[in-house]
C-alpha cells in the first residue's frame, strides 16, 4: 500500500494500525453478507450434527483440548469411523452420507512422521504407506497452506475439488503463525473469520483443532480456549477435550479417561461423553460425562469449605470410611459443639449437595456423604484437614514406616528385624471379643503394635486396650474393619429438637 501511495504521489505518514484497518474494511466490503426484507425467504438451513452432540455438519467446529490429550487421534478416529460406516462413534450417533465423504487433512502442526504414526494406527495408510484419504499435508507445507490471504486461497482451491468434504485443520495456531498476529490480541480473530467464511462456502465440514489452557478447571471450551476471547466469538460450535482426572504435573499419568463436552449456538445437546484412546489404536466409549462433571463440581465445593463446616465434613468422611451414618447429636458430642449449630451446618452441607439424609430413627435424622462426595473422596488423595488423611487404595490406611538403626561401637549399623508402623488415628478397626470380631471401633493410639488403644467410633469415652490386663495386639485382637458396622443405637438423651418434624 505504501509503494502504491508513492507511485500516486501520496506522501501521507500512515501508521501500520491504520493501514490494517483500511485492509480489514476492504475485506468486509468484498465479503458482504446477504440482507433480507419482509416476505423474502432465508437461504440458509438449520445445522444438523454429523456426530450427535459433538460435531456439526457443514459448519466450522473447533476442538479445544489440553496438550497431548488426543486431539489429532480423535480426528483420525472420526475419519476411520466414517470410512467403516459405523453407526456410532464414542457412543454418539454418526450421520453417514449416502456416498463416501471426501477427507482432507491440513496437518501443519506435526511432521509427516508424527502423522504417519496416527494414520497407521487407524489403517488410513496401507502397509506400503499408501494414503487412503483424498488429501494430506503436514508441517512442511505450512508456507503454502495457512490463514494468510494467499494461504486461504490455496486451501480453498484444494477443497473445491471435492463435494461436501470433511476438512481437518490441525492446528489453528500453526495456521495463524504466518500472519504474525499475536494470539492474545483481538486482531487474531479476523483472519480466522475470513478463512472460515471462504472455506465454508465450499460446503465443507470444518474441524479446526486448537489448544486449551494448560490445566482447564471447567467443561466449557469458551472459558478454557487459549488466547484472545475474540477466538471463541468466531465459532458457533465447539468441543472441549480434557482429562477427566486432573493429575499432578510432572508425574506419569495413570488415568487416561478423556471427556468431550460440546457447546454452541442453536443447540441444546445435553451432557458429554467419556472415552479412552486404546494402546492398540482406536477410541472406546466409556460412559456419559454427567457423573464425572458432578463429582468435579462437588470437589470444588468441598475445597471451598472452611471453619466448623469443614470440620463437620471431615468427620463425615471418617464415618464414610467406617461405612456408618451419624446424627447431629453424635457429631455435636464428638466436636464439643451445640447440637443446633451442628444441625445448621449439616443443612448447609446438604444444600450444597455434599451431604444427604440417610435414614430416620425415632424422629432422629442420620446423615452421610452424598454419592458424588463419596466418589470424589474415594478418588482423591487429599487430606482436607487435621485428622483426615490420604486413603491408601489397598489397605485404607496411612502407614508411616520408621526404620531404626543402632550404631555399634565399631561403626557398623544393625537393622532391626521388624519395622515399626504407626497406624493413623481414627482408622476403622474390629476388635476380638468373646471369640467374635466386633466393629464400630477406631484407632486411638497405635504407636505400639503390642499395646493398641481403640475407642468406640460414636463415643470416645468407651475405650479398649488401656490396661495391662486387657492388651490389644495387631493381627491378634485388632484388625482392619472388614464388615459394615451395626447402626449406632438410639439414645433419647441425645435427641436433637431441631430435627423434630413438628
Amino acid at each position: 500500500m505504501r509503494n502504491k501511495a508513492f507511485e500516486l504521489g501520496v506522501h501521507e505518514d500512515v501508521k501500520d494500525a491504520d493501514l490494517q484497518k483500511y485492509l480489514d474494511a476492504a475485506e468486509r466490503r468484498i465479503n458482504k453478507g446477504t440482507a433480507y426484507g419482509k416476505g423474502q425467504q432465508l437461504q440458509a438451513s438449520e445445522s444438523v450434527f454429523l456426530l450427535d452432540g459433538l460435531l456439526k455438519l457443514g459448519e466450522a467446529n473447533v476442538i479445544v483440548g489440553q496438550p497431548k490429550v488426543g486431539k489429532s487421534s480423535f480426528s483420525t478416529g472420526l475419519i476411520a469411523a466414517l470410512r467403516d460406516k459405523r453407526e456410532t462413534f464414542l457412543g454418539r450417533d454418526l450421520m453417514l452420507p449416502s456416498t463416501p465423504m471426501p477427507v482432507l487433512i491440513f496437518g501443519t502442526d506435526q511432521s509427516e512422521g508424527d502423522w504417519l504414526h496416527l494414520l497407521r494406527r487407524e489403517d488410513i495408510v496401507k502397509e506400503d504407506q499408501t494414503l487412503d484419504i483424498d488429501f494430506f499435508s503436514s508441517m512442511e507445507t505450512g508456507e503454502e497452506y495457512n490463514f494468510t490471504k494467499d494461504g486461504i486461497r490455496h486451501m480453498k482451491e484444494e477443497i473445491d475439488k471435492y463435494q461436501f468434504p470433511l476438512v481437518i485443520i490441525d492446528s489453528l495456531s500453526s495456521m495463524m503463525e504466518p500472519t504474525g498476529i499475536e494470539e492474545n490480541t483481538s486482531r487474531f480473530a479476523q483472519p480466522i473469520r475470513s478463512a472460515i467464511a471462504k472455506l465454508r462456502s465450499t460446503g465443507a465440514t470444518l474441524v479446526i483443532i486448537h489448544h486449551s489452557v494448560k490445566r482447564p478447571n471447567t467443561w466449557d471450551w469458551i472459558s478454557e480456549c487459549r488466547g484472545s476471547s475474540s477466538i471463541s466469538s468466531v465459532f458457533s460450535w465447539g468441543v472441549l477435550m480434557r482429562w477427566v482426572a486432573q493429575e499432578d504435573e510432572g508425574l506419569a499419568r495413570s488415568d487416561f479417561r478423556v471427556g468431550f463436552s460440546g457447546k454452541g449456538r442453536g443447540s441444546n445437546a445435553g451432557g458429554g461423553v467419556m472415552g479412552q484412546y486404546m494402546d492398540e489404536g482406536g477410541w472406546t466409549y466409556l460412559d456419559g460425562l454427567e457423573a464425572a462433571q458432578q463429582v468435579e463440581r462437588i470437589g470444588q465445593r468441598i475445597m471451598e469449605l472452611g471453619g466448623v463446616r469443614a470440620t463437620v465434613f471431615d468427620h463425615l468422611t471418617v464415618k464414610h470410611r467406617m461405612n456408618v451414618d451419624v446424627s447431629s447429636a453424635e457429631l455435636a458430642g464428638e466436636l464439643n459443639k451445640h447440637t443446633s449449630a451442628i444441625s445448621r451446618e449439616l443443612k448447609i452441607l446438604k444444600a450444597k449437595g455434599l451431604v444427604v439424609e440417610s435414614r430416620r430413627q425415632e424422629h432422629v435424622r442420620f446423615y452421610e456423604l452424598s454419592t458424588s462426595a463419596k466418589t470424589w473422596w474415594d478418588q482423591s488423595a487429599l487430606g482436607l484437614s487435621e485428622g483426615v488423611f490420604p486413603v491408601d487404595p489397598v489397605n485404607h490406611l496411612l502407614f508411616n514406616k520408621k526404620n531404626n538403626f543402632n550404631n555399634s561401637q565399631d561403626g557398623t549399623a544393625e537393622q532391626p528385624s521388624h519395622t515399626l508402623i504407626n497406624i493413623a488415628p481414627l482408622t476403622p478397626v474390629e476388635v476380638l471379643e468373646n471369640g467374635e470380631w466386633t466393629n464400630s471401633f477406631v484407632i486411638r493410639d497405635a504407636s505400639n503394635l503390642d499395646r493398641i488403644v481403640v475407642q468406640k467410633a460414636h463415643n470416645s469415652t468407651v475405650t479398649r486396650g488401656t490396661t495391662y490386663q486387657d492388651p490389644l495386639r495387631w493381627g491378634m485382637e485388632v484388625r482392619l474393619c472388614q464388615s459394615k458396622p451395626e447402626p449406632v443405637p438410639f439414645d433419647p438423651s441425645q435427641l436433637d429438637l431441631d430435627d423434630l418434624p413438628f
